[in-house]
Parts: C-alpha cells; structure tokens; sequence
C-alpha cells in the first residue's frame, strides 16, 4: 500500500485530471474546502475517514488509482466509459 503523503499526493493529481475545483472536490466529498486544501498540502494531521472521503468522490467520478510499484510512484487515470452490454440492449 502506498504511504499516506503518496495517496495525498494522487488525490491532488486526480482532482487536476477531472478539471475541478477544490471547492467542487470538498462538495462531491462531504467535507470542508479546508480539508481539500490540507490533504493537497500533504498535512498530516487530516482524519483517515476525510482522506477516505475524498478518495471516494474521485473514484465516483472517474479517477482510477494505480498504486506505486518498485520502478515508479502512484499514478492516477481516468476510467474510460463501457461500452453498452449487448445483451443489456435485447
């Protein structure tokens, strides 16, 4: 599991690929701007249960996490749409 400064660090990242604001991010989330800024700044004195929170709003709308490996840091990428299921469609 990556560390805490990495997951804060990709959190920024995944809220610069969507385009969206930090107030726009502490509303999809359910928390404070100030907690945004805070997790941004890679402070440590922010509740797991924020960072969780915040996580969770970026995945909702299209962030995909990819954990750090030996050769590289965390990354973050944007969930491509599925196709229709064509048996959904009959």
């Amino acid at each position: 599991m990556d560390s805490t400064t990495d997951i804060m660090v990709a959190l920024r990242a995944g809220r610069a690929l969507l385009g969206i604001s930090q107030e726009e991010l502490a509303t999809l989330a359910g928390v404070s701007r100030h907690i945004v800024v805070r997790l941004e700044k890679c402070e440590g004195n922010v509740l797991a249960d924020s960072l969780s929170r915040v996580r969770l709003a970026l995945e909702g709308a299209g962030v995909v996490f990819v954990e750090a490996t030996v050769d590289r840091g965390p990354g973050v990428a944007l969930a491509r749409p599925r196709a229709p299921d064509p048996v959904d469609q009959g």
